[in-house]
């Protein structure tokens, strides 16, 4: 077989692409390890990608990869052409940067090279951010429980099916895993070294989820609002503290008119036709329809959402491939429940206290998706979020409770306890 120049070309797209995401993923880590000793989970990150991109190149060889992908791919793809075409300060882009990040980062692509990108180079930045959002998110459970923890959640987030499946798509995904790993890493080091520089990556995290998804971005925001405002009621002390509380009241009363905006008649009427809509369309992960059509329903119905979210699909849902993937995802996702509650019961006194980083932005997102989901589909592809958080908040709390109880074995007799209980019984 003959290769064409075209094919040359692309080729070495996608090399330059792989080099630079190796570079720069290395770079990542050996930033993170620089001030974190016993953050070794280099080797997990390194596989994570690995798997990541081999999973992207091998699927891509199969005949059903555009149905497994879905059709959204094809259709950013095609609005980011139509932006491209147009200037960078054009209504179209602007509004694509700050509401569809994703068609504007790939519009970027058509602007720079000749013709349409190579979908294997695209697939390899999603990858990128991905891994990276994998790092901080472990970085983050370094920060809240130590080494031996941050290498399994490594190791499990690694390994996790769902997550190196949605990892390479051209979609919003992997963008969102990046923006929570900058939440959770920021507020994890804020919680525990009080430094307001983490508050850097914390705003570049919710401001990318807002550019990309931006109703899970106001529930990450708000998520990112409470911890910065446990950790100045709780972690800090006198100006620092003040400013900090000072800064989430201000937040606080500017986000009230937004929620309620949001929430307004003729939103809630927007989203019940895209829940009906998504429950009607005759798919196979569809759904029951749930009223959402005013604020007193939506918060009745919520637990419905919630509960699809974590469960569907159900484990004998297995008539054809996407099912049996879900199916995967959900066996996964039960075991993770199991270890939380466990977790959860043995300190379910200083939760908040030990893990706040990752229990506000899980409960928040959990909240925002269970709103948005209207098939078993889109709510499995949400799950997968929600699921590395969970993980780290076990493995958080289970090292807590062996450092408590490594500490109770450790714990010295007071001195002449033991001779007058002698003393006594001798009595």
């Amino acid at each position: 077989m003959t290769l064409t120049d075209t094919d040359l070309y692309q080729a070495l797209c996608v090399t330059i692409a792989l080099l630079g995401a190796i570079y720069l993923l290395t770079w990542v880590v050996r930033r993170l390890k620089r001030s974190r000793e016993g953050l070794d989970i280099g080797r997990q990150v390194a596989i994570a990608f690995g798997l990541r991109w081999l999973a992207a190149v091998a699927l891509g060889q199969l005949s059903i990869a555009r149905d497994l992908r879905g059709g959204d791919e094809l259709r950013f793809m095609s609005d980011a052409k139509d932006i491209a075409a147009q200037s960078l300060s054009s209504p179209d882009s602007v509004d694509a940067l700050t509401s569809q990040f994703h068609t504007f980062w790939f519009s970027l692509h058509f602007r720079v090279l000749d013709g349409a990108p190579p979908e294997l180079l695209l697939r390899t930045e999603m990858v990128l951010f991905s891994t990276v959002g994998l790092a901080l998110l472990c970085a983050g459970v370094w920060e809240l429980g130590g080494p031996r923890p941050a290498r399994i959640a490594a190791w499990i987030l690694a390994l996790e099916p769902a997550n190196i499946f949605f990892s390479s798509l051209i979609h919003k995904e992997p963008l969102m895993y990046l923006a929570e790993g900058l939440v959770v890493f920021g507020g994890a080091v804020l919680w525990k070294r009080g430094k307001l520089t983490a508050l850097i990556p914390m705003v570049i995290g919710c401001l990318l989820a807002m550019a990309t998804r931006p109703y899970v971005g106001w529930f990450l925001t708000g998520a990112a609002a409470a911890v910065v405002l446990h950790a100045s009621l709780t972690r800090q002390r006198g100006l620092r503290s003040l400013a900090l509380t000072c800064t989430c009241a201000v937040l606080a009363v500017a986000f009230i008119p937004v929620v309620w905006n949001q929430s307004s008649d003729q939103k809630l009427t927007e989203l019940q036709q895209s829940q009906n809509a998504n429950s009607a369309d005759g798919a196979n992960l569809s759904l029951e329809r749930v009223d959402y059509s005013t604020r007193e329903k939506l918060i009745i119905n919520l637990p419905k959402r919630i509960k699809d979210i974590i469960f569907r699909p159900y484990l004998w849902q297995t008539q054809n491939t996407s099912q049996q993937l879900g199916a995967i995802g959900t066996l996964f996702v039960l075991a993770c429940l199991a270890l939380l509650a466990a977790a959860i019961a043995r300190n379910r006194k200083q939760i908040m206290d030990m893990a706040g980083p990752l229990v506000y932005p899980a409960a928040f997102m959990l909240v925002a998706y269970a709103i948005s989901a209207g098939n078993a589909g889109t709510a499995y592809r949400y799950r997968t979020h929600l699921v590395g958080l969970s993980v780290c908040l076990v493995l958080v709390l289970l090292a807590h409770r062996r450092q408590e109880q490594e500490g109770l074995a450790r714990k010295p007799v007071r001195p002449g306890l033991r001779h007058v209980t002698r003393t006594r019984t001798a009595t």
